[in-house]
């Protein structure tokens, strides 16, 4: 299934052997299952529903390779954290047979990465839009933030990414920390992409979540966002990303 909402920009295809996911997250619900379901309506009743289910004819799909910083987005309409673990091995099996490609999985429950090990050629991912639990139980079903936090920091992999999209609002200090404590090879932030009424912080908040990330060394990627946000300037990411040759060790992609 091709889907034209690509999350990543970096992302050259996205993969999609396993899909659906039963966080019931507020803002996935107006965005990205919207553009599943125009794909779904007439080749898969339960990605048109989105329940968690096993596409294994994709198992084989043809991939392209991936250039310096791209990557394959793996399980992109899904989360696999509801699939059968003797799936997500044959999942990663093919993973671990694609050396000279990069791919990228994301998780709300990021404890489930501890069921298998992963290659080298694979980055990890999950989303942390805030620090906050309070109130979170209005936006998601999903394990709360700082359980989130907590179990990414368990997974033992060396490529890790993590997403503040969309970001909601947030205490800088800790969200810095929580950063630092991770070390992910990259960062994407950015704001809702809908008008989901979603607590946002304001701008200058984000600015400043993105520039001391960025002094500590760590690549920040923002994403395109609604008209009213666009004031965080395109410069300044140009110009993170050239300085991507120059970071510190482990803070670059998977190899």
């Amino acid at each position: 299934m091709k889907n034209k909402n690509n999350m990543y920009k970096l992302s050259v295809t996205q993969w999609n052997p396993f899909a659906g996911c039963s966080h019931d997250c507020k803002y996935c619900k107006s965005s990205f299952q919207v553009q599943i379901k125009r794909w779904a309506k007439k080749h898969c009743d339960k990605c048109y529903i989105f329940v968690p289910h096993e596409h294994p004819e994709r198992l084989g799909q043809s991939l392209p390779t991936t250039g310096y910083m791209q990557f394959i987005f793996a399980c992109s309409s899904g989360d696999v954290a509801f699939c059968r673990t003797e799936y997500l091995r044959e999942i990663v099996a093919r993973m671990r047979r694609e050396r000279d490609r990069t791919f990228m999985l994301q998780s709300k429950d990021p404890r489930t990465f501890n069921r298998v090990t992963f290659p080298g050629n694979v980055i990890l991912g999950t989303t942390l839009e805030t620090n906050r639990d309070r109130g979170y139980e209005a936006i998601s079903r999903a394990p709360k933030p700082s359980r989130r936090y907590l179990d990414f920091l368990t997974v033992k992999h060396k490529a890790k990414m993590v997403t503040v999209e969309p970001v909601l609002d947030f205490d800088l200090d800790m969200m810095i920390a929580w950063v630092e404590n991770i070390n992910p090879r990259m960062v994407w932030l950015g704001y809702d992409s809908r008008k989901n009424s979603l607590p946002e912080p304001d701008l200058e908040k984000v600015k400043q979540l993105h520039w001391q990330l960025s002094r500590e060394g760590f690549l920040v990627v923002l994403k395109k966002t609604r008209d009213a946000r666009r004031n965080v300037k395109r410069c300044k990411q140009t110009k993170v990303e050239k300085k991507i040759a120059g970071r510190r060790p482990g803070r670059g992609p998977a190899e």
